[in-house]
């Protein structure tokens, strides 16, 4: 999984209301500030939860996904964000990064939904590995998105902006949860979903800054980018995002993912080996990633990291951590 480099100045960059330098917090992270330059360039999903760990220690507030929401940043959208403020009405503008946010990274995804009385909600889903390895920055990244949702919908429609109803589906704790109501209202926690659900007169409200020819040729710029993405996105990139979508830690078999991938397990195969790649490794891929993420967890313990993984033995999981990362999964234990 990979996110892109705008999100993550862009999280750098809400530090700075908290008198918290942009450099300190990629310091703090690991992060070479010479990496996250590109302006179109991606980074490993790791890092993504890195910098939403700094930021959170640098600043010692739990609610900095709803204050950095406050803060109007298109940026965050990049190719997205002319397509998003051109659009027609509220909803298009939803529809626009629901859409498109894979050109953004894979690490959270969006869809949208309408129903009967014309009410529309919008989802937010962090991968289902982030949420396992890290549910705490999850929960932030949720939270912020969710946020600057809001915010930006006030801002393009010169309207205040409340939905219906919220739904989170992590807790929060009881001190933080009117914090939660004051900025969306009725709002309900350890749900089965993240979502804001608009009445259809909001959702049908106009856009201050819609054109509708920019938004047409918008539309077909990202419809490209998508195309291109997808196109660079081989099936080892493919398997890779359906091993870290799936809600469990349970290891499909290859039949499971091509039949996923609408292919026989035989043309999976040849197309994998075609990219120098086996089923075999990119599942050991995975493994060894979620296991340095479970790993750094307080408390949780080696045994437990190899039998969530699927690792016949404590054995075999020690010698394959090793082999991929150079460093054996005790050593990791004893740097936390």
């Amino acid at each position: 999984m990979q996110v892109h480099n705008e999100i993550l100045r862009t999280i750098a960059r809400n530090c700075t209301y908290f008198s918290i330098r942009e450099e300190e917090v990629y310091r703090h992270a690991g992060i070479s500030v010479d990496s996250i330059l590109l302006p179109d360039g991606m980074q490993p999903w790791e890092t993504g939860i890195k910098l939403w760990e700094s930021a959170l220690a640098l600043t010692g507030y739990r609610l900095i996904s709803l204050s950095f929401g406050k803060n109007i940043t298109f940026s965050v959208l990049g190719w997205i964000a002319p397509l998003t403020s051109s659009s027609p009405n509220l909803k298009l503008a939803w529809k626009s990064f629901t859409e498109f946010f894979p050109l953004m990274g894979d690490m959270f995804s969006y869809a949208i939904q309408e129903n009967a009385e014309g009410e529309v909600s919008v989802l937010y889903q962090p991968a289902a590995s982030w949420v396992e390895s890290s549910p705490l920055t999850a929960a932030l990244a949720t939270e912020h998105a969710m946020s600057l949702t809001l915010s930006l919908s006030g801002y393009l429609s010169g309207k205040f902006i409340k939905p219906m109803r919220t739904t989170f589906s992590h807790p929060v704790e009881n001190q933080y949860q009117p914090a939660y109501q004051e900025f969306f209202g009725a709002v309900q926690f350890n749900q089965p979903e993240n979502a804001l659900i608009f009445d259809k007169a909001t959702a049908q409200l106009p856009l201050i800054s819609a054109n509708p020819l920019m938004y047409e040729n918008m539309l077909q710029v990202c419809r490209e980018k998508l195309r291109q993405l997808e196109g660079k996105s081989g099936y080892a990139s493919k398997v890779l995002r359906i091993l870290h979508s799936k809600q469990a830690y349970y290891n499909p078999k290859l039949e499971e993912v091509a039949a996923m991938l609408n292919m026989s397990a035989r043309t999976l195969q040849r197309k994998l080996k075609d990219e120098n790649q086996t089923y075999q490794q990119l599942l050991e891929q995975y493994q060894i990633e979620m296991a340095s993420q479970l790993l750094s967890r307080p408390g949780m313990q080696i045994q437990e990291v190899a039998f969530l993984l699927g690792f016949t033995s404590l054995q075999n999981f020690s010698r394959a951590f090793k082999r991929k990362t150079g460093i054996s999964p005790t050593k990791v234990r004893q740097t936390k």
